[in-house]
């Protein structure tokens, strides 16, 4: 194959894919969001800060990268959103979230325990809610959970509870909906939210978040073959062919 239809091949993969990602300010849903738009996809973006929802979508077709500002913890941020994406939605990834204090639940603050869970966790079950008239019967679901949300560890306070619920709800999720649900757990990744919570941390020695991406770009494509259900380790992914097999 030549190089030039084998690089039209790779930016077509995802052409037809409508796909709604959250937490498109920054990190690892802006990068999503780029990248899925650069596959051929139609991607809507959701951020709460305008300046960095612009950013993100800087340089991408602007038929095809859309932005919605929006803060999903929020009716009106919901509404915001449902109003601005017509059907049908092929894909959702929820990758927002916020850190919150690393302190140990006995020390933890009321307000920011109830601010972390909303935004985690409420607030994803809200949306897809939401979004039950906009998604294909179909869709995939695709969570970003975290190591923390698998294995609690101390410190981690309302973050690690907030993302250990989140796998509960793609697992019941998984088993209630007619179409494909994941768990993806990036593992430690250079971005702005890690090296809040570790700032001793080498950002330089961490994947970026285009690395970790080969495994989200397979489970948007509609011929992935890997079960509802499934939980990903972002790592193991590194380097590969996300189009392997689905040819």
């Amino acid at each position: 194959m030549a190089p030039m239809d084998r690089q039209q091949r790779e930016t077509e993969r995802l052409v037809a894919r409508r796909i709604l990602v959250t937490g498109a300010s920054s990190g690892i849903g802006r990068q999503l969001v780029r990248s899925y738009v650069q596959a051929g996809a139609t991607v809507w973006g959701v951020g709460r800060r305008k300046t960095a929802l612009a950013e993100t979508i800087r340089g991408l077709a602007p038929n095809r990268a859309i932005p919605l500002l929006a803060d999903l913890t929020t009716r009106a941020g919901l509404e915001a959103v449902t109003a601005g994406i017509p059907p049908p939605l092929h894909v959702v990834v929820h990758a927002a979230g916020i850190l919150g204090p690393r302190l140990p639940l006995a020390e933890y603050p009321p307000v920011a325990w109830d601010e972390v869970l909303a935004a985690n966790l409420t607030s994803i079950h809200r949306l897809h809610q939401a979004l039950l008239d906009r998604m294909e019967a179909a869709a995939t679901i695709i969570g970003v959970s975290s190591s923390v949300g698998r294995k609690g560890r101390g410190g981690w306070g309302a973050y690690a509870v907030s993302k250990g619920g989140l796998e509960a709800w793609l697992d019941v999720l998984a088993d209630e909906w007619s179409g494909r649900v994941y768990s993806v757990n990036p593992g430690a990744t250079a971005t702005p939210m890690r090296t809040a919570a570790m700032p001793s941390e080498d950002p330089a020695e961490l994947p970026t978040p285009l690395a970790i991406l080969p495994i989200f770009l397979r489970l948007a494509h509609q011929a992935a073959p890997e079960s509802s259900g499934t939980k990903f380790q972002a790592r193991d992914w590194i380097g590969q062919d996300p189009w392997k097999g689905l040819d």
